[in-house]
């Protein structure tokens, strides 16, 4: 539930502000296209419908480019990092990973059940999600209603017996448009004629409009079979089971209505160039609209010759001149349209918000202060301060993998003097919590004197895997008189992510063992293997 209602808030807030530009973007593309036929006009708000849907989504798939501390870690000098061959030496940091998942992001993190309340951030978050998931059911039922009134709508429908006079307009319909297999219906629950596809092409009419004129059937026929021919009723099933994922938003009802009067006027086009003139066929229109009736059903899922209130538009459409354009200003208009619209996108996918910050924000994300990201491959992971993931009341710092491969390991961690420590035993102590590590993850120390690795302990013998609950972890080693540095921090090597929290550095009594083993530190007393026999 906590993944799914941090991408349904950050996919909410992103299409409350992302609509309103789409639309704006579509409506001022629309406009440089001015005299441009209605089947473009259709394609271009199928394509915001289409972008209104997806691009609220398109910043989950951003990587996220987050910070990594502000140190160079290019001029780090070498006593500051545990280089691969310190790694390698005591445990190899590129271990062998499985092909588990790991998200790109930051995944939001839950409250440890030792935390204090339930943050309000979530609260909020999981409302949002709620309504939103109520909002969607709302147009699921419209439509599932609406194709069970046209199921019971065609149960009652009866066939129509033509005069020879309609049967031979009909089958003149049918040529022109090049269909075959298109049925046609009457109804008494009907008040204009209305097409559909129900395993087949069908029209159904008002059982009062068989008494019309032939010409005013015939300009009924062309538009209904324009429908058929553009697959329209499927199309806008498409288009209305889409628009449920946004049916809160005023502007996608917008953009629904444009497309729907876009779509009926790209019919009357081809009904018009069907009838051998757009003034007869808009004359006819103007007479079967005077003789529409109200519908006893309203068959809402079905397209029909007056879906839309906009008569006067339409026979504008029909009989208005339209501005001529030269193909030099046609195509700049394309141009600037289409790099409108493109800008729009690149604005919307740039600014998205991601759904990590839909959650926003007990955790930071960048190392904390004192701290700083470093390792073979410290681009490839990110940390920060989680006040959510606590232990003891304490908030966390957290290490995670930022891609699947990472290519090596990463670590946060600090330096500090060995002056205040010389000739003493120190422990570095903290509480573990690891989610999905694939290959290994444990706190390290080490000594260093000059450029010499004087001590070192990583936890490889007794390394922390997979996922596992708060764990106490301990590394402890000696500080020679002469040592002058010592690093510490915690460690992940692969894809998951480590939680640390209570770390305490001390100085122990002889009694508190090493952790490092001597067998480590030892080195040979005379060359070995010269000749490289094996």
């Amino acid at each position: 539930m906590k993944i799914i209602s941090s991408f349904v808030f950050a996919y909410v807030l992103n299409a409350l502000w992302q609509l309103p530009l789409l639309v704006l973007a579509a409506e001022s593309t629309i406009r440089m296209l001015r005299g441009a036929r209605a089947a473009v006009i259709h394609r271009i708000w199928v394509s915001c419908l289409f972008m209104a849907i997806t691009l609220p989504a398109l910043s989950f798939l951003q990587q996220s480019g987050r910070g990594f501390g502000t140190m160079n870690l290019a001029s780090m000098d070498r006593t500051s990092v545990p280089t691969t061959e310190h790694v390698d030496k005591h445990g190899s940091a590129d271990a062998s990973q499985d092909s588990r998942s790991i998200s790109s992001r930051k995944p939001v993190h839950s409250k440890s059940e030792n935390g204090p309340g339930f943050p309000w951030t979530v609260v909020i978050s999981n409302s949002v999600c709620l309504l939103y998931l109520a909002s969607i059911l709302f147009p699921v039922l419209k439509l599932a209603k609406g194709l069970i009134s046209t199921r019971n709508l065609l149960r009652t429908a009866d066939p129509i017996l033509f005069g020879p006079n309609l049967q031979e307009a009909w089958e003149a319909c049918l040529e022109t448009f090049k269909l075959t297999e298109v049925e046609i219906l009457s109804s008494v629950r009907l008040s204009s004629p209305a097409t559909l596809t129900w395993r087949k092409p069908i029209v159904v009419l008002p059982t009062d409009l068989q008494r019309a004129a032939v010409e005013e059937l015939v300009a009924a026929f062309c538009h209904e079979l324009a429908h058929v021919r553009r697959g329209d009723f499927v199309l806008n099933l498409l288009y209305e089971t889409a628009a449920t994922l946004l049916f809160f938003h005023p502007a996608l009802h917008s953009i629904l209505r444009r497309l729907g009067e876009a779509r009926e006027l790209a019919c009357d086009d081809i009904a018009a160039d069907a009838m051998a003139g757009r003034r007869i066929y808009a004359k006819n229109l103007l007479l079967l609209a005077q003789r529409m009736s109200p519908a006893t059903t309203q068959l809402t899922c079905a397209l029909g010759v007056f879906d839309t209130p906009l008569m006067e538009r339409r026979v504008m459409n029909l009989i208005g001149k339209k501005p001529k354009q030269t193909r030099l200003h046609i195509a700049a208009s394309i141009i600037t349209g289409g790099v409108l619209l493109a800008s729009t996108c690149a604005l919307c996918a740039c600014f998205g918000l991601n759904p990590v910050l839909a959650q926003t924000t007990n955790s930071s994300d960048h190392a904390p202060s004192g701290w700083f990201l470093a390792g073979s491959k410290p681009a490839n992971y990110h940390s920060g301060v989680d006040k959510q993931m606590v232990h003891d009341g304490a908030p966390s710092a957290y290490l995670a993998s930022s891609v699947q491969d990472t290519g090596g390991f990463g670590t946060l961690m600090q330096s500090i003097g060995a002056t205040q420590y010389a000739g003493k035993r120190v422990r570095f102590r903290g509480w573990i919590r690891s989610k999905d590590v694939a290959s290994w993850a444990g706190l390290w120390m080490r000594v260093d004197k000059g450029q010499a690795v004087v001590g070192f302990d990583n936890m490889e013998k007794r390394a922390i895997r997979g996922t596992r609950s708060w764990t106490m972890c301990d590394v402890v080693l000696d500080v020679p008189p002469d040592a002058t540095g010592i690093s510490f921090g915690t460690l992940l090597s692969g894809p998951g992510e480590v939680w640390l929290s209570g770390v305490k550095f001390d100085v122990v009594g002889r009694e508190v063992s090493t952790t490092a083993e001597a067998s480590n530190l030892a080195l040979p007393a005379t060359p070995v293997n010269l000749g490289f026999v094996k």
